[in-house]
């Protein structure tokens, strides 16, 4: 089975991590996901800011909303109706001061 499109009701967990054999393990684990998904956050917020100012430099608008559209896409196709909260909120980061 292909993890490319990791949508929650397709996937058990086990296809993904293994179990874990305790709260405090569990607990440790999902710190360690968290920081990582904070580190991937900005990292894409660097290189999406990188890229307005490219495309600014080059007389086009720094934020193309079809392109944003297919993001939210994306992350519905995987997470569900959620998954546009969290493509939005990802984008609203990126974007940042847009003067």
């Amino acid at each position: 089975m292909s993890t490319d499109s990791l949508s929650p009701d397709s996937l058990s967990p086990d296809l993904l991590t293994p179990a874990v054999a305790d709260v405090a393990e569990g607990r440790a684990r999902i710190d360690a996901i968290d920081s990582h998904i904070r580190t991937l956050i900005a990292q894409r917020v660097a290189t999406s800011r990188q890229v307005q100012a490219l495309r600014k430099a080059e007389g086009r608008p720094g934020i193309q909303h079809a392109r944003e559209n297919e993001i939210v896409g994306a992350y519905v196709d995987d997470f569900g109706d959620a998954g546009a909260d969290i493509a939005l909120a990802v984008l609203g980061l990126c974007r940042g001061r847009l003067g």
